[in-house]
């Protein structure tokens, strides 16, 4: 049986892209959307002729929600919430979002944007219908390493959310990329401590001069 393709959201930055690779290397069909149909079908060509077969197709942002009900976030975390705003009326009952997005500015090195629901997840949380549950993951996996799909993956990942069964959704989809171990990470206002991560790992990467940074959590 085919699995059902998975949507990227402004899937034509870098870890939309490094995520969409992965899949792609692991067979999973993937529609990288954009605002623009010809960036769009010129990042899943990309992909295409990375992992050697047909895995990848580009779509309108907007047809992804007809296609898909598994959707990835991808967008820079300033374009987020107009993005969610612009498409909020295409959810569906049976969708599920997954935000990557991290509330990071650059200031002589990277800092957080504060904000009053603690998180980018709970942040982006209270602009989805309600019945759209929202899972969090990929917040600290570099996306340099994501896109080097020569490099073996190795590495967890955490994956916060406030609904069991959209987690084990999202995990179905994640589980075919090997290498990574996959962490329930707890509900979503754990998000806090994860986006404050990134922004440490991000610090020790430019300090070591490095692109591969992240984190392996012993004893469990």
């Amino acid at each position: 049986m085919k699995s059902s393709p998975v949507g990227l959201i402004g899937g034509t930055g870098g870890e939309g892209q490094g995520i969409a690779l992965r899949l792609a290397a692991a067979g999973r069909p993937v529609l990288i959307g954009s605002r623009s149909l010809e960036r769009a079908r010129a990042a899943a060509g990309q992909i295409n002729q990375s992992v050697g077969a047909d895995h990848a197709q580009g779509d309108l942002n907007s047809g992804l929600f007809s296609k898909c009900r598994l959707l990835f976030l991808t967008v820079p975390f300033q374009h987020a919430a107009p993005v969610l705003k612009e498409h909020r009326r295409d959810f569906q009952e049976g969708h599920v979002l997954v935000d990557v997005t991290v509330p990071l500015r650059f200031e002589k090195g990277p800092r957080l944007v504060p904000l009053e629901e603690g998180s980018a997840a709970e942040h982006l949380r209270g602009i989805l219908p309600r019945e759209i549950p929202l899972v969090a993951t990929f917040k600290t996996f570099p996306a340099a390493l994501l896109q080097a799909i020569d490099t073996p993956l190795e590495g967890d990942e955490f994956v916060c959310h406030d609904s069991p069964d959209a987690r084990d959704q999202v995990l179905s989809a994640l589980r075919q990329i090997r290498g990574i171990r996959w962490l329930d990470g707890g509900p979503l206002r754990y998000c806090r401590a994860l986006e404050a991560m990134t922004m440490l790992v991000i610090g020790l990467n430019r300090r070591y001069s490095s692109h591969e940074g992240r984190y392996r959590v012993l004893g469990v």
